[in-house]
């Protein structure tokens, strides 16, 4: 009972209101107006026109919420605990951004969206070939500070794209969030952080970053709303449940 009253209050507002109407309608026709001489000749077939109307309308209402749309919010449920982990992956990459750098100036530092001038600060102590990046990659060497970058950027495209398979189920907000991520700088202009020529230090990818993470942290604001109860990934959304069976 307590779901049906919560995939009732999803019902959009405009159907509500005419479910209200029509039943307000056939009551008052049948209960009120009925008990009254006509005002005027063929009232009453008018009023048993609107009534018959009304009860059309309040069975359809009750087919709609119990075979489309009760299905629907489920198939919607299910879409966002897949999308949900997805958009986590997403977050928890650009957050990896620079936590690692965050971690070797200050073992004990927890990530936090720093200003512009943080972030240069902090990027500006690290060299971008340096081979000191949270990522092992052939022979057991540590990747570079651009190869972690790239390893993060492919991933959150990777997540990107499995997510727009599920297009039509998605929120317009949510849409808009990921195609400015999917366009930020970041990602358009990576061949800058690649780029033989340009300064070795890290900072030379500040502006970049730093517009990235806000629109990250816009991100994360919408998932907290829509999406909390996939923050901690489950066991059971991988199937490792099923390992010790």
């Amino acid at each position: 009972m307590k779901n049906l009253l919560i995939y009732f209050k999803r019902v959009r507002k405009e159907l509500i209101k005419l479910l209200l109407i029509a039943v307000f309608l056939h009551f008052s026709i049948e209960i009120i107006f009925n008990r009254f001489n006509e005002i005027f000749p063929g009232a009453h077939y008018i009023g048993q026109f609107f009534s018959k109307i009304s009860i059309a309308y309040v069975t359809s209402f009750i087919f709609y919420f119990f075979v489309v749309h009760i299905k629907s919010e489920k198939d919607k449920e299910n879409i966002n605990e897949f999308v949900g982990h997805k958009v986590y992956d997403i977050i928890t990459s650009a957050h990896l951004l620079i936590q690692p750098l965050m971690k070797k100036k200050d073992s004990k530092a927890q990530f936090s969206y720093l200003s512009y001038n943080e972030l240069g600060e902090l990027m500006k102590l690290f060299n971008k070939y340096d081979r000191e990046a949270p990522l092992q990659i052939a022979d057991n060497t540590k990747a570079n500070w651009i190869e972690w970058y790239a390893y993060l950027k492919e991933s959150t495209q990777s997540n990107i794209k499995i997510i727009f398979t599920r297009y039509i189920h998605l929120d317009t907000k949510l849409i808009n969030l990921l195609t400015k991520v999917e366009n930020s700088f970041f990602v358009t202009q990576f061949h800058l952080m690649t780029d033989k020529d340009a300064p070795k230090e890290l900072s030379m990818y500040c502006v970049q970053t730093s517009a990235y993470l806000k629109i990250i942290q816009d991100l994360e604001h919408y998932a907290e709303k829509n999406f909390k109860n996939q923050k901690n990934l489950k066991s059971s959304f991988y199937g490792f449940e099923h390992i010790w069976e």
